[in-house]
């Protein structure tokens, strides 16, 4: 169907937000909130397209702001610090589109701190709901040896199209990143529109991804655009989606929903009818699908970019002057990272001696862990979160010490703000029944990578996490990433699932790797089974399966349940699909 027709079958209804948006313009409702005059709709909507959003159960507000670049200089740092200590009780997050957000920020507080981030030239136009959102940019963008071209220039010029105009006009939010850099700094494959880092007929440009959302990956359009095309494509995907996205479901109405109706290629065609204008089509692309993960990174100048390493995002006013202030003695800028760290640049290996660094400094299980906010300051959250992620990381650290890059990604709750999707093991916060007592929980993912969503496999307590987690702690080989250990493993995510749900159940059982199975399920079933069955009777099932002598050897040793029938079942072949096998454990 064409754009149009698809849009028809939406446009019958309208949600209630869309009602809200025809009582006023959000600039009407700034006015109101410099002369101390909100409403409920204020509240509900046009606040949070300036980044506000009131938290009823506190009665006070959390404010988003726009970090263009992610870039704080120390006299931004210093003020940004200030404001956290006097109004927002020194507390910041740092989140996963390189920006900050200010928390516990009073009513009657508000517009001054709005006014005091745009004295120092921050904004915090356009954070929240219906808007074109902070556009992540590689945060090393004209500065790095591995940047090839600079993302401010075409941030910069997006943003003339659609920042401070047009506000909350969007059927939904539209999350946009850049990446001009050989290394994927800025989780350019996840957005709504995504800009690679490519090459065609001699030429540096981009090659577009559309259609990803939190966790999820983009479609590769083929599309390859210099900056002028860029800017030209950007205005007619705005235009068209504003006039034609959907306005009913507001949990349907991303431009992912939109994409998917319609047909990718349906889009393009009508996108370059509507322009007037047809895109080239063949290029290489340069950044690399995997998302960096380099700790240091060297300057065109010879001087080095270190990275700091905060848990779960969770910083401080005081930390951030203190920051500030180290990068002025460097000379250096603070840029903030997706994945809720920072660097600082024009740094040396001297900055490695400063207190902050040591404090801040790079640890395996840290370096790649991204949470959101949690139940302490989010509504929609089910659990805490960022703590739960950074006592998870402990736990690990202290039973299985490595040296590897394992992403750990969690998030609060279904709605994915963490990108759980994308980790190595992802956590989506659920309350869990057991014994019919309901616990906090998460529901685990596996297999996830910048090329694809993991699949949910198994929901477990917090307070039994450790044990599931950590039998692929103890198989990995921290010699190489966890993302290309686990393809060298040849191993299904149901298989995970098995070793870990088997585990934490029974008894240590660390099959050897790779697997030969091929990831075709009976046959890996057989496998696994046939390994744990050596394992346990020291001899191959296909000599004998458990008797009855071996079964109360078993059962001395503490195996309880039935567990030789589960086995014997995987080593005749009875189960043939991992949910037959899971199912009994």
């Amino acid at each position: 169907m064409t754009i149009k027709e698809v849009y028809e079958l939406h446009s019958k209804k309208i949600n209630k937000i869309e009602k809200i948006k025809e009582l006023k313009t959000p600039l009407q409702s700034l006015q109101d909130l410099s002369e101390g005059k909100i409403e409920k709709e204020d509240r509900d909507f046009f606040l949070k397209t300036f980044g506000c959003f009131y938290k009823k159960n506190r009665d006070d507000y959390m404010i988003r702001v726009r970090i263009q670049d992610g870039l704080i200089t120390p006299i931004q740092a210093k003020k940004i610090g200030e404001l956290a200590i006097k109004y927002g009780s020194d507390y910041i997050d740092l989140t996963t589109r390189a920006q900050i957000e200010f928390r516990y920020i009073k009513e009657e507080n508000l517009y001054k701190v709005l006014k005091s981030l745009e004295s120092i030239g921050i904004t915090t136009y356009q954070t929240g709901v219906d808007n074109f959102r902070g556009i992540i940019t590689d945060p090393m963008a004209g500065i790095s040896v591995s940047s090839f071209i600079n993302d401010t220039n075409l941030r910069k010029r997006l943003e003339e199209v659609f920042l401070g105009k047009d506000i909350g006009s969007l059927p939904r939010k539209f999350n946009i990143a850049i990446c001009g850099n050989i290394k994927n700094t800025s989780n350019v494959f996840t957005q709504d529109l995504g800009f690679a880092l490519a090459k065609s007929d001699g030429e540096y440009g981009f090659r577009v991804f559309m259609g990803g959302r939190v966790g999820m990956i983009g479609q590769d359009s083929e599309i390859f655009v210099n900056e002028d095309e860029a800017v030209m494509l950007f205005k007619g995907i705005k235009e068209l989606f504003t006039k034609y996205g959907f306005r009913d479901n507001r949990n349907k109405n991303r431009f992912a929903f939109f994409l998917k109706e319609v047909g990718l290629k349906n889009f393009i065609n009508e996108l370059e009818e509507y322009l007037g204008y047809e895109f080239r089509k063949k290029s290489e692309l340069l950044t690399q699908i995997e998302i960096n993960i380099h700790l240091k990174e060297e300057l065109t100048n010879s001087k080095m970019a270190y990275k700091f390493i905060v848990p779960s995002g969770i910083f401080s006013g005081t930390k951030m002057i203190e920051i500030g202030e180290l990068a002025r003695q460097y000379d250096g800028v603070i840029k903030l990272t997706f994945d809720q760290n920072f660097y600082i640049t024009n740094s040396d290996e001297s900055i490695e001696k400063s207190k902050l660094y040591k404090e801040y400094s790079p640890s395996p299980y840290l370096n790649n862990l991204i949470a959101c906010a949690g139940t302490k300051t989010c509504s929609f959250a089910v659990i805490e979160n960022k703590n739960d992620a950074i006592n998870l990381a402990k736990q690990l650290d202290s039973l299985v010490p490595q040296n590897g890059i394992v992403k750990f990604h969690w998030s609060a709750c279904v709605k994915g703000c963490g990108i759980h999707g994308v980790g190595d093991f992802g956590f989506e916060g659920a309350k869990i029944k057991v014994d019919g007592i309901t616990k906090e929980g998460v529901h685990i993912f596996i297999g996830g990578n910048s090329r694809k969503e993991g699949k949910k496999v198994l929901s477990v307590t917090l307070d039994e996490l450790d044990k599931y987690i950590f039998p692929m702690m103890k198989l990995y080989d921290d010699s190489l990433t966890y993302e290309k250990w686990y393809k060298k493993a040849n191993i299904t995510e149901w298989a995970v699932a098995f070793i870990m749900k088997f585990n934490a159940k029974y008894f240590e059982f660390l099959p050897n790797l790779p697997m030969k199975a091929n990831k075709i399920e009976v046959f890996e079933i057989k496998e696994l089974g046939n390994k744990l069955f050596y394992q346990i009777a020291k001899t191959h099932a296909f000599n004998e399966l458990f008797s009855n002598e071996k079964v109360k050897t078993l059962n001395s040793m503490g195996y309880k349940n039935d567990i030789h029938k589960i086995i014997d079942k995987m080593v005749s072949g009875e189960y043939v699909v991992w949910s037959e096998v899971l199912g009994e454990i």
